[in-house]
């Protein structure tokens, strides 16, 4: 039996989904955690040029599930990064409709999908320290209330409001403008009507500036420096 008292600032995993319009820093949030390896799914990398990251770029998920098989017996990583879920999904689900035979996804295909979602996560999980997983975002209709929500592109009426679930930390990224026209890069971590967002770690505001002189900072070492109480 273990208790949360005995939980130490250094020994915290973060386990983070941010999703946003393009260019709101989803990969170059995720490229400031430490030593950190990208699945590249979205050729999105050339933004992080100069970076110290590793990452291989992938356009199948057979040659991904090849590269977390071998990180399973040996992860030199620090962080995790899947960007982004959106392509990450359907490529897996191109894989179970080869497998299934099928051209268009049944109820089982998406059932497939699912589990094979949550056991991808769950593993990585026990690889490394860090996982951080991106996503692009889309607007939903609620059915019963018409209100429209901002949530995780995710394919599929059920994964845009599970994947949040699964993961303890999940930010909104957006962009806005000072008064001298800079942009503000900023995450929002607390949901509202609208967004979807939470954060378990009780410390960081509602929404975090992480730009200086109009340009993405460092938003690992934020948070970090939150939770330490600086």
């Amino acid at each position: 039996m273990v208790n949360a008292k005995d939980i130490k600032t250094d020994s915290i995993k973060l386990k983070v989904l941010c999703y946003g319009k393009s260019g709101t820093g989803k990969t170059t949030f995720a490229c400031s955690f430490p030593k950190a390896y990208v699945f590249d799914f979205d050729n999105g990398m050339l933004s992080q040029r100069g970076k110290d990251v590793e990452y291989d770029t992938y356009k199948d998920w057979g040659k991904a599930e090849m590269k977390l098989q071998e990180l399973e017996t040996s992860c030199p990583y620090d962080t995790l990064v899947f960007d982004s879920v959106t392509i990450m999904q359907e490529l897996m689900m191109e894989e179970v409709l080869y497998v299934s035979k099928r051209k268009m996804p049944t109820l089982h295909d998406w059932g497939m999908l699912i589990n094979k979602l949550q056991n991808t996560f769950s593993r990585v999980t026990r690889m490394a320290p860090n996982v951080v997983v991106t996503a692009h975002e889309q607007l939903i209709q609620d059915d019963i209330t018409s209100e429209v929500l901002i949530q995780p592109l995710i394919v599929g009426k059920k994964l845009p409001g599970q994947i949040p679930l699964w993961f303890d930390e999940v930010y909104r990224m957006q962009v806005s403008r000072d008064t001298k026209g800079k942009a503000v890069y900023q995450m929002l971590t607390r949901a509202d009507v609208k967004y979807s967002a939470k954060s378990r770690l009780g410390v960081l505001d509602t929404v975090m500036d992480w730009s200086k002189d109009g340009k993405p900072d460092d938003p690992y070492s934020l948070i970090m420096n939150k939770i330490k109480g600086r």
